[in-house]
């Protein structure tokens, strides 16, 4: 075994998760707009997104996608209408309290789509993990795993301080901008991330 791949890993997984992205911006913007338990189901539904795209990888159907273009394409095409109307629907919604109870019930599924339905992801995956096979008799579909595990370990560990960093600013953020400006701001989140998807 290779010990030092995985710290390289380790480390590369950490920088990336880290990088500025939709993932963790939108994580920072539930837990510092709704507070705390929002920010936590968002977290677990981007995360429970990176095990299905570990186990795409692990069963090859990540490489059909990424040889399939008019796969590839469908799923692109799905996740943009799904950002699109999460973008209209956001910004439709009228009552304060309706709206948190109902946006409550829906950020584990909203972080979760937000991972499934970008094929980006899983290209993502195909290109980065297999730099970092570590044993020479291991099986590549449970080095995978493995790296797949500690991918989401990473995640949930950076995503969660971001939520618990973001959280304490949630007084000051909604005290600084109204309602509706915060509705305006995720409307358009949620369009750059279908025309991220998409583009």
């Amino acid at each position: 075994m290779q010990l030092e791949t995985l710290l390289i890993f380790l480390f590369s997984a950490s920088i990336l998760t880290l990088s500025p992205g939709p993932d963790i911006i939108y994580v920072f913007i539930k837990s510092s707009t709704e507070g705390k338990i929002a920010g936590i189901k968002t977290v677990f539904g981007l995360t429970t997104g990176l095990i299905f795209h570990t186990l795409l990888l692990v069963f090859g159907v990540s490489a059909l996608i990424n040889s399939n273009d008019y796969f590839f394409f469908i799923l692109k095409v799905f996740g943009f209408i799904y950002f699109i109307f999460l973008a209209i629907s956001t910004y439709n919604k009228n009552s304060k309290i309706d709206n948190k109870s109902l946006s409550s019930k829906n950020d584990f599924t909203t972080g979760l789509m937000m991972n499934v339905l970008n094929p980006k992801v899983s290209i993502f995956f195909i290109a980065f993990f297999p730099n970092y096979i570590f044993h020479n008799s291991w099986s590549y579909e449970l080095q995978f795993s493995i790296l797949g595990l500690i991918f989401w370990l990473i995640a949930n560990t950076i995503f969660l301080l971001v939520v618990l960093l973001s959280s304490f600013n949630t007084g000051f953020v909604n005290n600084l901008i109204n309602h509706n400006k915060i509705k305006v701001f995720k409307s358009v989140f949620y369009l750059f991330i279908a025309i991220w998807i998409i583009v």
